[in-house]
């Protein structure tokens, strides 16, 4: 089991627009989304999305992402979360960071993330993220 010091873990729910009026505070969020392009409320980000959709984002910023590479589950900040590595796993270099694009399960709803690692531990962290990967597949084959 090994703990990781991400710099950024972001979560990203998507929405379409009427189904996001009807949401509490959802008129109050659009309209302010349509004066400045990005809304923060309440520890969320709002914005409109290229395909026309409200994108809700929370970040968490040096969160500590513990890796059981033996398992298929991962803790951020001593809570239990399910990356679907299996189905989404996008790695890009950046500049000084790596960025990693997957999805996490919670329990009703689905979201998208980002995760930002420094480049001096990130080889490592995908590497365990990899072996998380193989045990959801091997996971997947028994069933």
């Amino acid at each position: 089991m090994k703990d990781y010091k991400i710099d950024y873990f972001s979560k990203y729910y998507f929405y379409e627009i009427d189904d996001f009026k009807r949401e509490e505070s959802g008129e109050f969020i659009i309209e302010n989304i349509e004066k400045s392009s990005r809304f923060d409320y309440k520890g969320y980000s709002y914005k409109y999305t290229k395909f026309n959709n409200i994108s809700k984002g929370e970040t968490i910023k040096d969160a500590i992402l513990t890796i059981d590479s033996e398992k298929i589950d991962l803790l951020l900040n001593g809570d239990l979360i399910h990356l679907d590595l299996n189905y989404k796993f996008e790695v890009q270099e950046l500049e000084d960071h790596f960025r990693i694009g997957t999805k996490l399960s919670e329990k009703f709803k689905e979201s998208s993330v980002l995760i930002y690692v420094n480049k001096e531990i990130g080889k490592e962290f995908i590497e365990d993220l990899e072996k998380v990967k193989t045990n959801i597949l091997n996971n997947m084959k028994r069933e």
